[in-house]
């Protein structure tokens, strides 16, 4: 009971203080995109961890190894991205209740009698014991970690006092830690990626208020590292290290140097570009694919993300060259679907040059999840690229078209090209297959898990196509085309600074987007010199207040 009151209180409390604290042609060279300032930046939001933040933010405060049941609250997509989302995402009266479950189990767990020294120097001489001391230790230095703020007055006294209550009412001195562990973990402080903001000179040219020093660790952090601020970040926020531009530049580059976290942060966002996850669920006929089993979907998003991390990492490669590269990795349960014998699992691998296969799009993970059941699916393949690679959404069908009518048991024709020519000639259909059946029919080369093929139900497959007007003969063609589709970049660069800031962009940042994508330019399209880019943006360290109620509605996926 004193948890629950205590959570209440805190959910009060926050809420109140977040509603309170608010390439040219010329001889002068255009400016970089951090350079920009004279603009007024989109506003900031309260963010609901996603799921994969909930975990990572937990394991990096008490360990990898500790087990953490994620909530299953519904994460919702907006542009395409669950990271934009969670601004407009709550928590149902259930939904607590599973955060809840999940907090005291991690308390439990964390406060065990092997695992507790990790986060505690001292204790009671005997365990049912009181000793104040000790809680306010812990709650002085674990507090400001979980809950990503430093502590108000009066808080540590007020949660060493819950934790004195908690033990006498149960006679043991770790229940009564557990208590406060488990309240702070039910925080809207944790639970959500708050924002804070104060104005710095109201006479200055730039606009906007600038964002506090914790909540700029905590944006900095999640959009990197994708899990919460460690105790050096939170360290320059408090001390207003972060408020200048060398301690910021220096806290910038020293989180980017975290290879292992910057990976994390790497991982999460690609695995949200590509729904990666969404494989997990994906349905496919045993019969017909007998191949395709859980292993099979495990590695298939691994093989993706180490070729991702590998080339945008490591080598620091071209970011336009992921949809050509023809190294990868491969393992034995990837094998057969590939054609390929494969001797030790993860070994690097180079498709043929001149084959059908170069890119992440010719992966397993994309294939497999744009696809049907029992076939493939050229229309959500190229919905996909679109859609989510080149920023030009295509609205969902109307209501009375029948998604199944072109499937090939209803005798339309014997191949898809043939099958979706039916749409084509349906003016209310024509309008997106036009665009969408260009560029997923040359991906008809494979089947519904991947599988390369050169003809259907014995008839060959057609698989020529075109992106933006440039035309090509087949997939092979598909992959160098998009790679130099000026709307390829453009579109990272939009997304990635979405997934920074967790909002779609305000109205006078296009000249800073645009920037953005000519510093990628000139920096080689090295990606994290595009993420640090980005971390440097007027409007990643500012805003313009509090978020409407209604800003994002109608922007769902």
């Amino acid at each position: 009971m004193p948890v629950r009151i205590l959570v209440l209180c805190a959910w009060t409390l926050t809420l109140a203080a977040c509603s309170s604290s608010t390439s040219s042609t010329s001889e002068i060279a255009e400016p970089r995109a951090s350079e920009l300032d004279d603009y007024t930046p989109g506003p900031m939001a309260m963010r609901r961890l996603t799921a994969d933040q909930f975990v990572s933010s937990i394991h990096a405060l008490f360990g990898d190894d500790l087990a953490v049941f994620p909530p299953t609250e519904v994460d919702t997509r907006v542009s395409g991205l669950l990271s934009l989302g969670a601004n407009a995402a709550s928590i149902t009266p259930a939904g607590f209740e599973r955060y809840e479950a999940s907090a005291r189990q991690v308390a439990t767990d964390v406060f065990s009698p092997e695992r507790r020294a990790r986060v505690l120097s001292c204790g009671p001489d005997a365990p049912a014991s009181v000793d104040d001391a000790c809680a306010e230790e812990l709650v002085n230095a674990l507090a400001p970690l979980v809950l990503r703020r430093a502590l108000r007055p009066g808080e540590a006294s007020a949660y060493a006092a819950l934790a004195r209550s908690t033990t006498q009412e149960l006679g043991d001195f770790y229940k009564g830690l557990e208590a406060i562990l488990s309240s702070w973990l039910l925080s809207p402080d944790f639970l959500f990626i708050q924002e804070r903001a104060h104005p710095v000179d109201p006479e200055a040219s730039s606009a906007g208020l600038m964002l506090t020093g914790d909540t700029l660790a905590s944006r900095l952090s999640y959009f990197l590292w994708n899990t919460g601020p460690d105790a050096e970040l939170l360290d320059a926020a408090w001390s207003g290290e972060l408020d200048t531009a060398e301690g910021y530049r220096t806290q910038l580059d020293r989180l980017l140097a975290d290879s292992g976290r910057l990976e994390m942060g790497v991982r999460a966002l690609f695995s949200d570009l590509y729904d990666l996850d969404a494989l997990d669920h994906a349905q496919k006929d045993p019969e017909r694919f007998p191949e395709f089993t859980l292993d099979v979907v495990a590695d298939a998003k691994e093989q993706t993300l180490r070729t991702i991390v590998e080339h945008l990492l490591v080598e620091r490669a071209d970011y336009r060259d992921l949809f050509t590269t023809r190294k990868t990795f491969m393992t034995r349960s990837l094998g057969p679907i590939y054609g390929v014998a494969v001797a030790e699992d993860w070994e690097p691998y180079e498709f043929a040059a001149g084959g059908p296969r170069a890119g992440i799009l010719s992966h397993v993970s994309f294939l497999a999840l744009q696809a049907r059941t029992s076939r493939s699916s050229p229309v959500l393949r190229g919905k996909f690229v679109l859609d989510s690679l080149l920023c030009t959404p295509i609205p969902p069908p109307p209501a009375t078209v029948n998604s199944e009518a072109i499937a090939p048991e209803n005798g339309l024709g014997p191949t898809a090209r043939d099958r979706l020519a039916v749409h084509r000639a349906d003016p209310n259909c024509a309008v997106c297959h036009d665009a969408i059946d260009p560029i997923g029919l040359p991906f008809e080369n494979f089947d519904a898990i991947g599988r390369f093929r050169t003809q259907e139900d014995g008839i060959d497959i057609e698989t020529y196509g075109e992106i933006s007007g440039v035309a090509y003969d087949d997939i092979t063609g598909l992959y160098p085309t998009l790679h130099d589709t000026p709307r390829l970049t453009t579109c990272m660069v939009r997304q990635l600074f979405m997934h920074a800031v967790g909002r779609l962009p305000g109205s006078e940042e296009d000249e800073v987007l645009g920037a953005l994508e000519t510093d990628f330019a000139t920096d080689s399209y090295d990606f994290v010199e595009l993420m640090r880019n980005v971390a440097l943006t007027h409007g990643f360290r500012a805003t313009s207040g509090p978020r409407e109620a209604d800003e994002t509605e109608g922007e769902g996926a």
